[in-house]
């Protein structure tokens, strides 16, 4: 079968599973997590080892650091620091002093560079208290030393990485907006431009049809799809120079539609029988979009291909669960249009984008000279039957 695209603007925004999401947040606390549970496990080895006193007890105290230094930055910076120079001074490699160690790279890569540079500061600062005040530099100083520098560039990459993914996030959105504008311009100045002027001479040729009944309802439809079609494409406009990702566009009438398409198809010599099936007035947007939009393709596709006087069926239900779309209609033998622009097939293409957007299936099969068009759209409870705010 043949589409006729839909209008852009109202496509629902895909979902993304879960497993395709961006997941470094989840990595970032992940590894604070490890960071603590590591922190945790030297802070219980400190006291078991040494009992309580007040090294074990700024060990336990600097534990849940790698998580706190996120929302509570210069407060965690100011704990440790206290905690920093002594054990610097005496040489005391415990579960506080590799806290700071650690929490270093990550005020680095939180942007936290002051916080970084003052607890980086207390390190010198205790070397040299030792020094003034006599106690001996073992290796330790060493090991602090290359565990800092490693640190410290560690967040320096992972900073810089997220400072260059955000540019190209930056340059991305920006592209996307120029494009959309271009595509805005570009559709305003041909479709907008030429439904505008068909619509107009359809009302100018009106009054010319006034002896002719069935020419003057032709025309009254004509006019009818015209309007509807230069409201559909200004609101896309509209939100195609939105600064928005995921516009949403007016929900169409479900009700209205089923109208046109009765009156579409009867004018095209069809019969036609559209019934409807359960509470279709509570659907959600996206679902009741998606339906009407199935709904216009379908009776596009009947009257370009369906046998003379033949009998169309459309069933649109709709269940707790799912929202169904089921439409069948007999296939005229060498009945194809003649101009290509009719037969992009992108309409169809259109539908399954959308239904697979919502979780959905759409099918179309041709049998026995036969066409089966069948949509279905998933629900939730809480979604098929809450009233819609618009």
């Amino acid at each position: 079968m043949s589409p006729v695209s839909a209008p852009l603007g109202t496509l629902p925004a895909p979902r993304t599973p879960w497993r395709k999401r961006p997941h470094a947040p989840r990595i970032q606390w992940t590894v604070r997590g490890v960071l603590t549970a590591l922190l945790l496990l030297l802070a219980g080895a400190d006291l078991s080892a040494n009992g309580t006193d007040l090294y074990t007890t700024a060990s336990l105290l600097s534990v849940p650091a790698p998580v706190l230094c996120r929302r509570f930055p210069w407060t965690v910076t100011c704990v440790l620091m206290v905690v920093t120079v002594p054990l610097v001074a005496r040489s005391f490699l415990t579960a506080a002093l590799l806290a700071s160690i650690t929490i270093i790279p990550l005020l680095i890569v939180d942007g936290r560079v002051r916080q970084a540079a003052s607890l980086f500061l207390c390190f010198p600062t205790g070397w040299l208290a030792a020094l003034i005040l006599g106690y001996p530099l073992t290796d330790v100083p060493l090991v602090e030393v290359f565990l800092l520098a490693s640190g410290a560039n560690i967040g320096f990459v992972l900073r810089y990485s997220h400072e260059m993914v955000a540019r190209e996030r930056r340059l991305r959105e920006a592209a996307l907006s120029t494009q959309r504008a271009a595509i805005a311009r570009d559709l305003h100045d041909t479709l907008a431009r030429a439904n505008t002027q068909m619509v107009m001479r359809v009302q100018a040729a009106r009054p010319l049809a006034e002896e002719e009944p069935r020419v003057a309802a032709l025309l009254d439809e004509i006019a009818a799809m015209g309007h509807r079609s230069v409201t559909d494409l200004r609101t896309m406009l509209r939100l195609l120079r939105q600064d928005t990702p995921t516009p949403t566009a007016p929900t169409p009438s479900l009700t209205q539609a089923i109208t046109n398409a009765r009156t579409t198809l009867t004018n095209a010599g069809l019969h036609a029988t559209i019934t409807t099936d359960g509470e279709l007035t509570h659907l959600p947007p996206t679902i009741t979009t998606t339906l009407t939009r199935a709904l216009d393709e379908t009776v596009a596709n009947m009257t370009k291909y369906a046998a003379k006087d033949a009998h169309c069926t459309i069933i649109i239900g709709a269940t707790p669960h799912q929202a169904t779309l089921l439409a069948t209609n007999p296939i005229a033998d060498h009945h194809r249009p003649t101009d290509p622009a009719l037969t992009s097939g992108l309409g169809l293409i259109g539908l399954h984008e959308r239904a697979q957007a919502l979780d959905g299936t759409l099918t179309h099969t041709t049998t026995d000279h036969h066409w089966t068009l069948t949509l279905t759209l998933p629900l939730s409870l809480e979604t098929s039957h809450a009233p819609l705010s618009h």
